[in-house]
């Protein structure tokens, strides 16, 4: 066991990587940006050291007390071993739905909105004028844009609840960072 790991082990915050099963491992983070123009970016991305034991990989959360992190990307650090992670602390819990047909007894065609995945820990910002203008991709009606784990499959049309509120799956960015997608979400009035 190299110092890093040692270290990690006595003096880093002890976390759990919400995967199945749970794995426990240690962590040490800090703020990466200083940020003071806007302090939602300040708040927002940590970076750090994880045991490499943990293989912790981009698009996992990890909880440490009540906080959640969305691994955006890890990749071994060289001079310690360890892995390097660059997290966002998650701001919302998002529930993903799809519309999904079905026929019935008398051959009618009924749909139905079904829960693919609820409690989704993700990362995500209200769309502002100051944020179009720094990002020229978001589509005219963006309300919100959000990054979550590319494992959760989402697609364009889906539908993602927020704060009670229905909002449609617009675009999907999974070209960025190889565990994570972005989306864009609009108003959604489907019934």
């Amino acid at each position: 066991m190299g110092y890093a790991a040692k270290y990690l082990q006595a003096h880093g915050q002890q976390c759990t990587i919400l995967r199945t099963p749970a794995v426990q491992s240690y962590v040490s983070l800090k703020r990466a940006s200083r940020s003071v123009i806007n302090p939602g970016t300040r708040e927002a991305y940590w970076e750090g050291l994880i045991l490499a034991a943990s293989e912790l990989a981009s698009g996992e959360v990890l909880q440490i007390g009540n906080d959640k992190y969305l691994a955006l990307s890890t990749g071994i650090d060289p001079a310690t071993g360890e892995l390097s992670v660059l997290t966002a602390k998650t701001n919302a819990a998002l529930t993903h739905l799809r519309k999904e047909e079905a026929v019935d007894e008398f051959g009618n065609i009924t749909e139905t909105w079904t829960t693919l995945n609820a409690d989704v820990p993700a990362f995500g910002f209200a769309v502002t004028a100051t944020l179009r203008q720094q990002d020229p991709g978001l589509l005219e009606s963006t309300k919100f844009t959000f990054q979550l784990a590319k494992s959760l499959g989402i697609q364009v049309m889906d539908r993602i609840v927020y704060s009670g509120a229905n909002y449609q799956v617009d675009a999907v960015d999974d070209v960025a960072l190889p565990g994570i997608v972005r989306v864009q979400l609009s108003t959604d009035t489907r019934v």
